[in-house]
């Protein structure tokens, strides 16, 4: 395999970005972190759109790294490393992720992962996506217990909660946390996401969640769409 100095995509035409997509993988799996972080912040200068760069090339990169370790062929360590580089890339990168803030001004939202949930960085994603649309975001990270999510949930009154479960394993504790936000007095909109729901909404629905998003793009349409409903608009 050529080093990852030499995988670098010579373009970026339109929206296509599978090339920086292969590129990337390969750099986080050699590893190479500095090599990735180059890779996609050299993209976004150049003027590939850094939502699509969360969504086309860091998301099913991450996805294939879960694919190669759920088939033994890279190890947990490399698995961490992975994602370690991606955080760091992430922490970067968001500081380019623009949006409407007019939308979720003065409102404020809780992203965390369900009980005994590991896996941080779709949660991630989901705040700086909600951050760009001048969301107040809590993000309480991994393996955060039901009460306290509700409790915090309480606290701030968070209008949004958004809880992320990547592994199916988990999905009975993400119904826990849905059933202690149910019992406050004012439960806020509840919206899960993540690789366990398989993009099947009725998993969301019978752990308790109100919605489910693939994606923090379909997070965003399902609060627009909600907002038009409820008559709420954006200056």
């Amino acid at each position: 395999m050529p080093p990852a100095e030499s995988r670098r995509p010579a373009s970026l035409p339109g929206d296509d970005l599978a090339e920086l997509r292969a590129a990337y993988l390969d750099a986080i799996l050699a590893p190479e972190a500095r090599v990735a972080r180059r890779l996609v912040l050299e993209a976004a200068e150049a003027g590939a759109p850094v939502a699509r760069i969360y969504l086309d090339v860091l998301r099913p990169a991450l996805h294939e790294i879960g694919r190669l370790w759920e088939e033994a062929k890279i190890g947990v360590a490399q698995e961490h490393l992975a994602t370690q580089i991606t955080q760091s890339v992430l922490a970067e990168l968001s500081l380019s992720l623009t949006g409407n803030e007019a939308v979720g001004a003065g409102r404020r939202a809780l992203v965390s992962c369900s009980p005994g949930e590991l896996h941080v960085l779709g949660g991630q994603m989901v705040a700086d996506f909600l951050e760009a649309d001048g969301w107040e975001v809590l993000l309480l990270g991994a393996d955060v217990p039901a009460g306290e999510v509700a409790a915090l949930a309480l606290e701030h009154e968070v209008e949004l909660v958004a809880l992320s479960t990547a592994l199916p394993a988990h999905l009975l504790a993400a119904g826990v946390t849905c059933a202690a936000l149910r019992r406050l007095p004012e439960p806020p909109f509840i919206v899960a996401g993540g690789q366990a729901y398989a993009g099947d909404r009725r998993r969301a629905l019978a752990v308790g969640a109100d919605e489910l998003a693939e994606d923090p793009e379909g997070l965003l349409r399902l609060l627009a769409a909600r907002n038009a409903a409820d008559g709420h608009t954006a200056g």
